[in-house]
C-alpha cells in the first residue's frame, strides 16, 4: 500500500462557510433545542407543527403533478397579483422566479452592485449568516429605527450611512423582527430620500399577508414613479408553505433606468447559472395566487392578532423584558433584555441557553438578527401552549432577577 503521508496533497476543506453556518438561524435553533430535556415538560415552541396550509395551494400542486400543467404562466400570474395594488403595472418581463426569498436577496446583491459598492441594511433585520454572505460581495452598512415612532426608519441614519458608493437600501416590510408595517407617508419619504441619494429601494415583502394591525400594508412598488424599486416576494409565509422554496423578484422600473443600466440582462444571466424553483410549484403558482380566498388570510390574521393580544398582556408581568411596540404584523415578538435586573445573565445568548435548559423553552437571541441583548419570541401556537410558554418565561425571569419572586429550584433537573 502506498504511503499517503508522504504526499503533499494540494487541497483541503475550506473554513469559509464555518462562520456563516455558526451564525445561521437554524444553527442557533438546533443548539437551543438540543439543550432542552426531551424527558421533561413539553418543549416549546412545538417542533414539527406548522400553521394551516392553504388547501388551494395543496390542490394546485397535486393538479400540477398529475396533469403536468407546465410553468409558462407563473410570471404573468405574479405580475397580475402584484398589479392589484400598483398604479404603474408590471409585465411578465419584469418578474423573475427564484428559489425562495433568500435567492432573490442574493440575486439583487450579485447583479445590482458595482465594484467598491456598499449597501444599507436594517439593524435588526436579516439573520447574521445572510449578512455574512452579503459581506463577501460588498460592504454592509446599517441604518437604525425610531422606537418612539413605531419603528419607523430613522431617515437621518440612512443619510449618514450613505455615500457615493451606496447603491441600494434594503427594507423589510412588514418588518421581522420589529413587527411593524410602514405607512404610505413614511414609504414616500423614504422614496424621496433614496432618489436624492441616487440609490434604489429593495423591499422584502414576504410578510405582507400577515398584517393584522390598523396600519395596512402598502407595497413599495407604488413609489416607482419616484425611485427605482425592487420587490422581493415568496409564498412561504402567506400560504404557510416554508419548504416549497418558491419566490420572486419584481423590477418596478423608473423611466427605463433598469434597462439602461443592463439590470435585466444581468438577472437573466444570474438565473441561467443558478437553481430554479421547482417546476411543479411554479406550475401551481397561477392557481395559488388567483384562487386562494380572502377568508384564508383573514383567518390567519385573526389568529395572529389574538395571540399578539395575549402575549402583550403576559409580557406586562415580566419587568425584565421590554416590548416597545405591540406588533401589528408577522408571527413574533421582539423584546429587549433589561440585563441590570438579572443576577446571573450575561447576554442574550446566555439568557436563551439557560432558558432552554431550565424551562424547555426556546427563544432566539437578538445577536442572530445582528442586535445584541434582545430576544425574539414565537407566538405562532395555540392559546394554551402560548400561555404555558409565557408562564415559563415569567418563572425563569423571576428566578434570575435581582428582586425575583420565585426562589431558585430544580427545573428539568437543573438547580
Amino acid at each position: 500500500m502506498a504511503n499517503n503521508e508522504s504526499v503533499d496533497w494540494q487541497f483541503s476543506g475550506s473554513d469559509e462557510g464555518k462562520a456563516a453556518s455558526e451564525a445561521s438561524l437554524s444553527t442557533y435553533t438546533s443548539k437551543l433545542f438540543a439543550l432542552c430535556d426531551p424527558q421533561g415538560k413539553p418543549i416549546l415552541p412545538p417542533r414539527g407543527e406548522t400553521a394551516e396550509t392553504s388547501h388551494t395551494a395543496e390542490r394546485a400542486v397535486v393538479k400540477a403533478v398529475l396533469f403536468g400543467t407546465g410553468n409558462a404562466y407563473a410570471l404573468q400570474a405574479v405580475a397580475d397579483y402584484l398589479n392589484r395594488d400598483l398604479p404603474k403595472k408590471l409585465s411578465p418581463d419584469d418578474v423573475f422566479m427564484t428559489v425562495g426569498c433568500k435567492q432573490a436577496i442574493e440575486l439583487a446583491v450579485d447583479t445590482l452592485a458595482k465594484p467598491n459598492a456598499n449597501i444599507l441594511l436594517p439593524k435588526p433585520g436579516y439573520p447574521s449568516n445572510l449578512i455574512r454572505s452579503i459581506f463577501k460581495h460588498l460592504e454592509v452598512r446599517n441604518y437604525e429605527f425610531l422606537r418612539e415612532k413605531k419603528y419607523e426608519i430613522d431617515l437621518d441614519s440612512v443619510r449618514a450611512a450613505a455615500d457615493e458608493n451606496t447603491f441600494a437600501i434594503f427594507i423589510i416590510n412588514p418588518h421581522n423582527p420589529n413587527g411593524n408595517t410602514y405607512s404610505e407617508a413614511h414609504l414616500k419619504q423614504l422614496a424621496v430620500l433614496a432618489r436624492e441619494l441616487g440609490i434604489m429601494v429593495v423591499s422584502d415583502e414576504v410578510f405582507r399577508w400577515s398584517v393584522f394591525g390598523s396600519n395596512p400594508f402598502v407595497p413599495m412598488g407604488k413609489f416607482s414613479s419616484i425611485v427605482p424599486v425592487v420587490t422581493l416576494g415568496s409564498i412561504s409565509k402567506g400560504w404557510s408553505v416554508p419548504g416549497w422554496r418558491t419566490g420572486w423578484i419584481a423590477l418596478h422600473d423608473l423611466d427605463g433606468v433598469f434597462k439602461s443600466k443592463n439590470v435585466l440582462a444581468a438577472i437573466k444571466q444570474f438565473l441561467d447559472l443558478n437553481s430554479k424553483p421547482p417546476t411543479v410549484i411554479q406550475a401551481a403558482i397561477p392557481t395559488i395566487l388567483e384562487k386562494t380566498g380572502k377568508e384564508f388570510f383573514h383567518r390567519r390574521q385573526m389568529f395572529l392578532k389574538d395571540k399578539t393580544d395575549l402575549a402583550y398582556y403576559k409580557l406586562k408581568s415580566i419587568p425584565s423584558l421590554t416590548c416597545y411596540m405591540k406588533p401589528e404584523a408577522c408571527t413574533f415578538f421582539w423584546t429587549e433584555l433589561n440585563l441590570s435586573s438579572f443576577v446571573d445573565i450575561e447576554d442574550d445568548e446566555d439568557f436563551c441557553e439557560k432558558l432552554a435548559t431550565e424551562e424547555n423553552l426556546v427563544l432566539l437571541p437578538g445577536i442572530a438578527f445582528t442586535l445584541k441583548n434582545w430576544v425574539r419570541h414565537s407566538i405562532d401556537m395555540d392559546t394554551p401552549t402560548l400561555e404555558d410558554a409565557f408562564d415559563r418565561l415569567k418563572s425563569f425571569c423571576d428566578r434570575h432577577s435581582i428582586s425575583g419572586e420565585t426562589p431558585r429550584k430544580a427545573v428539568n433537573g437543573v438547580n
